[in-house]
C-alpha cells in the first residue's frame, strides 16, 4: 500500500472515529490528509468507493491484529487461552482499540443497508468464527471443552458476545468498565472451556 493511499485511509478512520460517517466526504478526507481532492479520487472517484476502500482494510486490520493475539506474552497451556486473547483483542480496552472499535461500529451500522460494506462485514465475521470454530473443536479434542459443546455454537455465541460487549462499553463505558467486560468474557469461557477435570 502506498504511503499516500495509507495516508487516505488514516484520516477517513479519525473522521469516523471523533465524528461518524456522516462527515466523510472526498474533500473532508483530501483536508485531512492534506492533498489535492484529485489525488483522493485517483484511489477513489466516490465517497462511497472510499468508505468500502477503508472498511476493507480496516477489516483485514481487525482479523490480522487479532490473530496475532494468539503469539502475545509467550506460550499458553491452554486452548482456552489462546481464544481469551484472540477476542480481548477486538475488545477497546485500550485508546487505539477504543478508536478502532468507534470506526468498527459506524461501518457495521452502515453495513446493514449497504450491500458492498455488508459483504466485507460477512467476511470478517466469517474467517472469526471459522477460527473460533476451530479453536473450539480443538478445545474438544483436547478434553477441555465442556460436555455436549458444539463448537459453531460457541463460534458465533463467542463472536456475538465479543461485538454485544465492545457496544456496551462504547455507549455506556460506565456501566460496563473494562475489568467488568474482561470478566464477562472470562466467565463465558469458563463456562464453554471448564479444562481437564
Amino acid at each position: 500500500m502506498t504511503d499516500r493511499r495509507q495516508r487516505l485511509l488514516d484520516s477517513l478512520v479519525e473522521i469516523t472515529a471523533e465524528r461518524g460517517l456522516d462527515h466523510v466526504s472526498i474533500r473532508e478526507v483530501a483536508a485531512a490528509a492534506d492533498v489535492s481532492i484529485g489525488t483522493v479520487q485517483y484511489y477513489c472517484r466516490t465517497k462511497d468507493e472510499m468508505v468500502l476502500m477503508a472498511w476493507e482494510s480496516l477489516a483485514e486490520k481487525i482479523i490480522v491484529r487479532a490473530m496475532g493475539g494468539m503469539d502475545r506474552g509467550g506460550t499458553v497451556a491452554t486452548v482456552k487461552e489462546c481464544i481469551r486473547r484472540v477476542v480481548l483483542e477486538l475488545l477497546p480496552l485500550d485508546e487505539p482499540r477504543s478508536v478502532e472499535s468507534r470506526v468498527y461500529l459506524a461501518f457495521a451500522a452502515r453495513a446493514v443497508i449497504s450491500a458492498p460494506l455488508a459483504e466485507v462485514q460477512h467476511s470478517l465475521l466469517a474467517k472469526l468464527r471459522g477460527y473460533l470454530a476451530r479453536a473450539f473443536a480443538h478445545a474438544k479434542d483436547e478434553g477441555e471443552a465442556a460436555a455436549g459443546l458444539e463448537p459453531d455454537a460457541a463460534a458465533a455465541a463467542t463472536a456475538a458476545l465479543v461485538d454485544g460487549l465492545l457496544l456496551h462499553m462504547l455507549t455506556d463505558p460506565g456501566g460496563l468498565p473494562p475489568d467488568s467486560a474482561v470478566a464477562a468474557m472470562d466467565a463465558h469461557l469458563d463456562r464453554l472451556l471448564p479444562g481437564n477435570p
